[in-house]
């Protein structure tokens, strides 16, 4: 036997001699039978007799343990704290404390332990302890802080507003988001209802979605509200019910703010349904309510109406005065045209009425109106300038019962009247026949041009906005007649599509373009792209795809070189266009939507569309400086263009501030009347060597 155990068998003996028999009973059986750990210490820290409880937990056995000083099971971190209790309780002073222990395997073990002194007359002669395992309430604690630590991070941390509301809609508890989106402090809130923030015309549909969270459902929806300053915020809102044995206590509520999300959708919307300029409902909107006029069988008429010498005007006075001169046109429309009209902005100087009438009376009475309108002239800036009219009108029914026939005819209409002197209203009726032999000779005259060299290419420079050097250029059709002198591409196209003469002239352009890339790569220009407009006609016609597998292996150039530019009209019907621009892509010519915002349908399809480019439509661009809306529209676009993974062109920029405002929004490439006008391809070359030397200066 070692000195320890001597000295442990020399104290137990002691201690027991202490108690007598009853006592020793208990003694024996407390440390038989209790399920916590019971332990005898002498005075200077030894154990002296251990329950057998100690074994379950400890893993020595209990003959082992007689020879442990009780330092050398505590865990090194709580050793401080057990000399300290050590000590008190040798000044006699009993003491209950928590303490961690480590086995045989070297686990950890929590223990809750009481200890008191035992006595021999005045003489403290060592402690006794009872040690209860609490190992599993310390993991459960545990376990609880780290929820409440998780919780509290995604309570407090988090970026969106993060609320709990009493079951009467009461604030209970925000955190720091909440604070910063309502600018109102938690003092102020709490215990407040929340609905007085709510905007007053969104209440009503608030509270009653409040209220479904009550079943004990979780619930999503959307509202706004007003912050301290008085803004409107929009919210998308997560209820979510706080149940305590079955009962609901109240209710969690994450707050986005989805204000920025909001005005994107706004602007995307108004640029769909709304012409930017006169804010007038354009083509889109135009082509639902007469969708809804023939579905309901109304009798309705279409002047469709153009103003004449407009180009003259916003060439000589520039497009500055062309957009007063509109938006004064269209005030004037507004405030004369009969209460069963509506007005629409068809493109450029165009408009059209659309009257609910009941008699040809009406229709007579309104155009005689609109001519009357323009016998007064227009001033601005103390610049009188006089401008007149021609409008062409369909009836519904009797000219047609579909949307493309009744434009169809109404245009027909305003053609003859431009082509017999302006400055007339003209019925489609009334011309019906002569309008026949006026499109006749124009098709002859068109279907000989490309036989007579008659058309011809000018191209116009795009360039890479961050390198400032020329990327390609665009392609734009010419046609000079020796009878009707240069004719504009907006005069004869409609004919070329009315005629089917559009697929021939369309291949042309594109044989064309791909052989002037073909006589670029000899030259010191190299590698251009060159882009193309596609009209609908020979986008949809069955040879489309062959015509271009064609040219490119007859011309062998590096197919992306060839910018195919589509518009939003074309993209309206997506299932066909996706199968059109995946064969594209595989003969690896690249794809533009052009005049991007004019349009309507691609919007909700342009995720799927594998296109290159985005081409803005220079209406926005030129209304960069002087409208923050449209500057809105144009950052817009180039935002959702790069967020797609396309690039973004944009057309027309005339000025210098025009241009820094699209360098600064990031947008990829310009083209317009700020570096070039369209040019030969003669010139394209000597305007090259000026710009690079401009362009080091």
């Amino acid at each position: 036997m070692d000195n320890n155990s001597k000295k442990n068998n020399n104290a137990g003996k002691r201690i027991s001699n202490i108690l007598d028999q009853s006592e020793k009973k208990l003694y024996e059986a407390l440390f038989e039978i209790s399920p916590d750990m019971n332990y005898l210490l002498d005075k200077d820290g030894y154990v002296v007799n251990i329950s057998a409880s100690s074994e379950k937990y400890l893993k020595y056995s209990r003959e082992e343990l007689l020879s442990f000083y009780f330092l050398d099971l505590v865990h090194e971190d709580d050793i401080d704290i057990a000399k300290e209790v050590y000590s008190k309780v040798m000044e006699k002073e009993a003491s209950q404390f928590e303490i961690r222990l480590h086995n045989r395997d070297k686990e950890i073990i929590h223990f809750e332990v009481s200890s008191i002194p035992i006595f021999e007359g005045e003489e403290i002669i060592g402690a006794f302890g009872i040690a209860r395992d609490i190992t599993a309430k310390k993991e459960i604690e545990r376990k609880l802080r780290e929820d409440e630590q998780r919780y509290r991070s995604l309570f407090d941390d988090n970026v969106d507003a993060v609320i709990t509301f009493d079951l009467e809609g009461r604030f209970t508890s925000v955190n720091k988001a909440t604070e910063e989106l309502m600018g109102c402090s938690a003092d102020e809130l709490i215990g407040k209802p929340f609905l007085p923030f709510i905007v007053p015309s969104l209440q009503e549909y608030t509270i009653k979605e409040f209220l479904k969270v009550l079943e004990g459902r979780s619930i999503q929806y959307e509202t706004a509200m007003y912050n301290r300053e008085k803004e409107s915020v929009d919210l998308h809102i997560t209820l979510i019910p706080i149940i305590i044995d079955d009962e609901t206590i109240g209710i969690h509520c994450i707050g986005k703010d989805i204000t920025v999300q909001k005005r994107a959708e706004s602007a995307l919307n108004d640029m769909a349904f709304n012409d930017y300029l006169t804010k007038l409902p354009n083509l889109y909107a135009l082509n639902r309510y007469l969708d809804y006029l023939i579905e309901s069988e109304e009798q309705f008429s279409i002047f469709m109406m153009d103003l004449d010498r407009f180009k003259t005007i916003n060439d000589s006075w520039g497009h500055e005065m062309g957009d007063q001169l509109l938006k004064a046109v269209t005030q004037r429309l507004a405030n004369h045209i009969s209460v069963e009209s509506k007005l629409f902005k068809y493109g450029g100087d165009e408009y059209v009425i659309v009257l609910k009438h009941k008699n040809m009376d009406e229709i007579y009475e309104l155009a005689q109106v609109v001519k009357d309108l323009f016998k007064e002239s227009f001033v601005f800036n103390e610049i009188e300038i006089s401008i007149s009219s021609s409008v062409g009108i369909s009836i519904y029914p009797e000219d047609g019962t579909n949307m493309d026939t009744l434009f169809k005819k109404a245009d027909n209409a305003l053609y003859f009247s431009k082509i017999h002197g302006r400055n007339n209203v003209v019925m489609f009726r009334s011309i019906e026949n002569e309008h026949d032999d006026k499109l006749t000779r124009m098709e002859s005259y068109l279907r000989n041009a490309i036989k007579n060299n008659e058309l011809s290419l000018v191209y116009q420079p795009q360039i890479d906005m961050s390198s400032r050097e020329i990327d390609g250029v665009e392609a734009l059709l010419r046609w000079d007649n020796p009878v009707l002198g240069s004719v504009s591409p907006y005069d004869f196209i409609p004919v070329a599509e009315e005629s089917g003469l559009i697929i021939e002239i369309g291949n042309w352009v594109m044989d064309s373009a791909c052989r002037q890339i073909q006589e670029w790569s000899k030259t010191d220009l190299g590698d251009l792209s060159v882009s193309v407009n596609i009209s609908t006609h020979q986008f949809y016609h069955m040879d489309f795809i062959t015509k271009i597998q064609e040219v490119l292996d007859d011309t062998k150039i590096d197919p992306r070189l060839l910018v195919l530019e589509i518009t939003e009209s074309i993209a309206s019907n997506s299932d066909i266009v996706i199968d059109q621009l995946i064969q594209l892509k595989e003969l690896g010519v690249k794809v533009s939507i052009d005049d991007f915002g004019t349009g309507y349908s691609s919007l909700k399809y342009l995720k799927d569309f594998p296109i290159d480019y985005l081409k803005i439509d220079k209406s926005f661009v030129q209304g960069i400086e002087k409208s923050k809306k449209d500057q809105d529209l144009v950052s817009t676009i180039i935002t959702l263009a790069h967020n797609l993974g396309f690039e973004t062109i944009a057309e027309g920029p005339e000025t210098v501030k025009q241009v820094q405002f699209l360098i600064e929004h990031r947008c990829d490439y310009a083209q317009g009347y700020y570096y070039s006008r369209p040019i030969t391809p003669e010139n394209l070359e000597i305007w090259i060597t000026n710009y690079s030397i401009k362009k080091k200066r």
